[in-house]
């Protein structure tokens, strides 16, 4: 609330990304460009650690070349040496029900910044930085 606009477009008061996490609708290069950009920070010399979030779509784990591609991810995040990343696996459109009618959602769980709450008590803005996380699917995961 206290950071003003920013060359990026931010706005004044807006949330900033969490931990290392890119800012809604700007990682447009896939997943795994996220992750080779993330691995240029020096890790080790953050020793309260460093987070990443990513939200993926739940069609990634519908099938096997789904389950393959995380896979791939998860395999190229501990190469390069990334070490903490946490993955919202939940459908857009859910989310936005679950803003629109939080009673049929209480049990919705998400992962926020280094916790896990229910996404209906969480505060607007808070719902609407996890609804703004660029969502990944496996058209735009390149695993080489």
């Amino acid at each position: 609330m206290e950071v003003g606009a920013l060359p990026s477009g931010r706005r004044a008061g807006k949330p900033l990304a969490d931990g290392i996490s890119p800012n809604g609708g700007t990682d447009v290069n896939g997943p795994t460009a996220v992750l080779k950009s993330v691995a240029n920070i020096p890790h080790d010399r953050f020793v309260q650690g460093t987070l990443l979030n990513m939200k993926l779509d739940p069609q990634m784990v519908n099938n096997e070349n789904g389950i393959r591609q995380i896979m791939a991810l998860l395999k190229s995040l501990c190469t390069l040496g990334v070490y903490h990343v946490q993955f919202n696996v939940v459908d857009q459109k859910k989310l936005l029900e679950a803003q629109a009618h939080p009673e049929e959602y209480r049990n919705l769980l998400v992962r926020v910044a280094g916790y896990t709450a229910f996404f209906v008590e969480l505060g607007k803005e808070v719902q609407d930085d996890i609804i703004a996380r660029t969502v990944q699917s496996e058209n735009v995961v390149s695993c080489g």
